[in-house]
Order: C-alpha cells, then sequence, then structure tokens
C-alpha cells in the first residue's frame, strides 16, 4: 500500500501496522493496492495540492478530520474510499486496512479517474479574481452583473464542490490548476 502524507510519526504507526498484517495474513498486504492519504497535520491548500498531484487509486483509504468528509466524497464521486477520524484506535485502522484489502483483491477495478470538476468560462473568471483579491462588488463591476449574481455563482461554486469557506474554495481551484 502506498501512504501518501505529511505527519510522519502517523505514518510511520500505519507502516508498522501493514507490516504486521503482512507478516500475519502473508503477501496480500503489498504495493499496488489501496492507497492512504493521512492528512492530518496539513492546511486544506496542502489537502488539495496531494489529492490532486497524487490522485487516489480506486480503492483509498482517507484518514483526515471529520469536517473533510464530505469534501471528499464530493471531490470523489465513484471511488471506493474509507474516510477515518484522525482519532481512530489502532483496531480500526487493522479492520479498515483488511477490509480494503480485500474489496481491491476480489473487485479489479480499472484506475479511477478523477474528472476534475468543470468550472463555466464565468465561474473560471470569477475564480481568478477572487484570487486577485477582489471584492464581490469590483467583480461584478468588472463583469457588469449584479453582486447578488456574483454571490449566487459563488456559493453555488462551494456547494457543488462541498466547500465551506473561501478559503478552502480558492485553495481547490488552485490545486486544480497546479
Amino acid at each position: 500500500m502506498t501512504i501518501y502524507g505529511k505527519d510522519r510519526l502517523f505514518i510511520y504507526g500505519i507502516e508498522k501496522i501493514l507490516r504486521q498484517l503482512s507478516r500475519e495474513k502473508g503477501s496480500r498486504f503489498c504495493s499496488g493496492e489501496p492507497a492512504i492519504y493521512v492528512t492530518s497535520g496539513m492546511d486544506i491548500m496542502e489537502m488539495y495540492s496531494l489529492f490532486f498531484s497524487r490522485p487516489p487509486a480506486h480503492y483509498s483509504i482517507f484518514i483526515s478530520s471529520e469536517r473533510h468528509f464530505d469534501s471528499l466524497s464530493l471531490l470523489f464521486p465513484g471511488l471506493v474510499k474509507l474516510c477515518l477520524a484522525e482519532r481512530l484506535r489502532v483496531e480500526e485502522l487493522r479492520q479498515a486496512l483488511e477490509v480494503m484489502s480485500l474489496l481491491s483483491a476480489q473487485n479489479q477495478q480499472p484506475g479511477y479517474s478523477h474528472g476534475a470538476f468543470k468550472f463555466t468560462t464565468a465561474e473560471q473568471q470569477i475564480m481568478r479574481l477572487l484570487l486577485r483579491g477582489y471584492s464581490v462588488e469590483d467583480i461584478a463591476r468588472i463583469r457588469g452583473v449584479s453582486p447578488t449574481t456574483v454571490s449566487v455563482q459563488r456559493n453555488g461554486l462551494m456547494k457543488r464542490t462541498g466547500t465551506k469557506s473561501l478559503q478552502a474554495l480558492c485553495s481547490l481551484y488552485t490545486a486544480m490548476r497546479a
């Protein structure tokens, strides 16, 4: 299994559990199987950068803060995933690893291809202007629409992408473009 993340102590613990499972179960826990994403200690920009630079395999485990579970579901629809809270117990992690290994072994799927969110031309323009620091009123003036229209479009983007703040939306958009 491939493990991605920043928290080296957390990752070391997962690697130790994987080694134990490998000894107990044999070669079933080898590389090329489900990926594990540990987002503990990462800010939202780092998370999105990780997800877009190393897209999840079809079977993936996400160890993250519970507040990010909805965003993960919206970011990766159709992906077979387990979202585990950062405060999980060792036995819960062992069970999750076994379940995902069994699923991936029994259901050989082609690699998951993540279709990135499609932004309309207007939405892209709004995002570029937001990233440059323009206010909703400034964007409305530039685009020749009302501030309410810009606000509705921005809120629609946040809902569609599962982001709960403007910072998260801008981070997601930046990571997608990188």
